[in-house]
């Protein structure tokens, strides 16, 4: 098995950025991997999933490749005050990422993932660029941006000055701007533990998206709560479901 770190100076941030890498180590000179990017949450970075769960080992099980960048405490979007992080991922991380290694481009082929933060991510990127993968899973989202203020003092960093930015950037409002019937041939998965403060957040979005608009959304409550107990209980669980819709398409 292998895990490659990948430290390079962004041209659209102007400075180092990291990004780890699981692969298995079986791999044809022709073959293009299937690849999960997986995204974290608030307060961690990339190798956080190194760190808490046997990323290097699903790589090897499922033979894919698993991407794991860095992205502070951005929300995956051009911060108000800081770096233009969402350009960085839309316009230089993946197709950076593609050009270094045998990544496969097929959107069946490409699912993004993410927990906390990392689950808004996930769903904004898909969002955005619909055609670009063929599911999206999250746990305990941040499904509501105002729920942020009270664990992320520095929210307005990312936002701006009275929660300018705030409206404009929750995930209905971005869906309201996407191609929505790209969006609807997604798959979606999405968990949160019963216990968990995003729980009813959760609860509310999974409602929008499936009424207003039309997505098909597998939508689980587990024991558990905002924790890495959970997400390595659920991580497992959620590369399996990817699995199925591999084997299917």
């Amino acid at each position: 098995m292998a895990l490659i770190t990948i430290n390079r100076t962004s041209s659209t941030m102007m400075n180092q950025t990291m990004v780890k890498i699981a692969m298995p180590d079986a791999i044809t000179a022709e073959e293009k991997l299937p690849t999960v990017w997986l995204l974290h949450g608030l307060g961690d970075d990339g190798s956080v999933w190194q760190r808490k769960v046997p990323v290097e080992q699903y790589a090897i099980d499922h033979h894919w490749a698993i991407v794991m960048p860095g992205f502070n405490r951005s929300s995956y979007m051009n911060m108000a005050y800081g770096s233009r992080y969402g350009d960085y991922l839309e316009q230089e991380l993946i197709p950076t990422m593609r050009s270094m290694l045998p990544l496969s481009v097929l959107s069946e082929q490409n699912w993004v993932v993410g927990n906390s933060m990392g689950g808004y991510g996930a769903m904004r990127l898909a969002f955005r660029h619909p055609n670009w993968f063929s599911a999206v899973a999250t746990m305990s989202a941040v499904a509501d941006l105002n729920s942020i203020k009270a664990i992320m003092p520095d929210y307005q960093a990312v936002f701006g000055p009275d929660d300018c930015g705030i409206e404009a950037a929750q995930l209905t409002s971005v869906l309201s701007q996407a191609d929505v019937l790209a969006v609807q041939k997604l798959r979606f998965y999405q968990s949160v533990g019963q216990d968990d403060p995003f729980k009813k957040d959760n609860d509310t979005l999974v409602h929008q998206l499936t009424t207003e608009y039309g997505l098909s959304i597998a939508y689980h409550v587990e024991p558990g709560n905002h924790s890495w107990q959970f997400w390595r209980d659920q991580l497992p669980v959620v590369l399996d479901w990817l699995a199925q819709i591999q084997k299917k398409n």
